[in-house]
């Protein structure tokens, strides 16, 4: 079939735009990851599988940094809203503690078992219990980075808009979207539509693209410089939006794919760092916390 139903893509072509293991270099970087990511959490974490609601699946692991309560980054793994856990790409919070950044690593009930509108309201809750729990945790509940990969990205922008249009961004100082969708139209024109079950008003509401209303904090905005051009273009899209409404960077990390980006946050050297040093522990994240 030829006809052109998203942009200048047939249906054929937007599907190979949003599959992310396409040959067996994708799935070795992918395993890597994975498999970096269960060692840094065996060697690291100091706490595991933590609750932070009713839910049996609401759980978090916590990389607490050294010294007195400091900066924290909450992060949401990925895995097509369908699989993943804490443990699934936590490879650069040992990068996060070489910086005196703490590291709270959350995972949550996924598809099919809760709709994408429920995982928002999950990871929404996750960011507000650290926010309120932030003493017990040893962290700064003034410094908080929100973040996210993957399915988990649109997880974290979708949290960072609710909480800007609620007027609840105490303590949220910066963003983090990594290798996300931020407009779920195109997605429900491909073979995605057929698990992510969002009807048309849901397909606009779950867009952080399209529910952008208030100011924004800080948004770092990270995708492989070999992604596919959708994810290249969901990226410079979001950023662009983001940029209208506040401070918001576009990082590309050279080489990386849809999983050997952590590359960029693995390096505590790298230009990821930049932004997060700069907004958690340098001094705009002073000026923020005044």
């Amino acid at each position: 079939m030829t006809e052109k139903i998203y942009l200048d893509y047939t249906r054929e072509e937007l599907d190979a735009q949003y599959i992310n293991v396409k040959t067996d270099a994708d799935e070795l970087t992918r395993q890597r990851l994975v498999t970096l990511s269960a060692e840094v959490a065996e060697r690291l974490a100091i706490e595991s599988d933590l609750a932070y609601s009713d839910h049996p699946n609401d759980r978090f692991d916590l990389y607490r940094a050294d010294g007195p309560p400091g900066p924290v980054i909450v992060f949401t793994h990925g895995g097509q809203w369908q699989r993943g856990s804490t443990t699934s790409s936590s490879s650069w919070a040992e990068a996060a503690l070489s910086h005196g950044i703490s590291f709270v690593a959350g995972t949550f009930p996924m598809l099919p078992d809760v709709t994408i509108p429920e995982m928002v309201d999950h990871a929404t809750a996750l960011t507000r219990y650290v926010r309120a729990n932030a003493d017990a945790l040893g962290v700064d509940p003034s410094r908080i980075c929100i973040a996210g990969h993957s399915s988990g990205a649109h997880l974290a922008a979708s949290v960072l808009v609710r909480l800007a249009n609620e007027d609840d961004l105490d303590g949220i100082v910066c963003g983090m979207t990594i290798s996300g969708n931020y407009d779920m139209r195109p997605l429900m024109l491909s073979y995605r539509k057929e698990f992510m079950l969002l009807s048309d008003e849901e397909t606009v509401s779950m867009s952080p693209l399209l529910m952008l209303d208030k100011p924004m904090p800080p948004v770092q905005v990270m995708h492989g410089g070999v992604e596919s051009n959708e994810f290249k273009r969901q990226a410079s899209t979001w950023h662009a939006a983001l940029a209208e409404r506040g401070d918001a960077k576009l990082l590309a990390v050279p080489h990386a794919n849809h999983f050997n980006v952590f590359l960029g946050l693995e390096d505590r050297d790298g230009p990821a760092w930049e932004f997060l040093t700069a907004h958690l522990t340098g001094a705009a994240a002073t000026k923020a916390a005044q």
